[in-house]
């Protein structure tokens, strides 16, 4: 988890210039106030790190920076041969 939110908070600072770090608690769009396209940078980077894709329909349960890193962990998960 500590990876994935390291991953999370060096993408909102070095591609969307975000000060400060990140808190898992934080609500994507009010506290970090990402829109449309600082959303789809932050997943892509994620997608990019991790070797994942995630899915349109995956946003409609990701709220906080917590579900995203959860979420990215399941499809991480999902994603290693068997």
């Amino acid at each position: 988890m500590d990876e994935v939110l390291g991953e999370i908070g060096r993408v909102l600072h070095e591609e969307l210039g975000i000060g400060r770090a990140p808190r898992p608690e934080d609500d994507l769009i009010r506290d970090l106030q990402l829109d449309s396209v600082g959303l789809l940078t932050l997943v892509v980077g994620l997608e990019d790190r991790f070797q994942i894709a995630l899915r349109e329909e995956d946003a409609a349960a990701v709220r906080t920076v917590s579900d995203l890193a959860a979420l990215v962990l399941r499809r991480r998960e999902e994603a290693r041969p068997c």
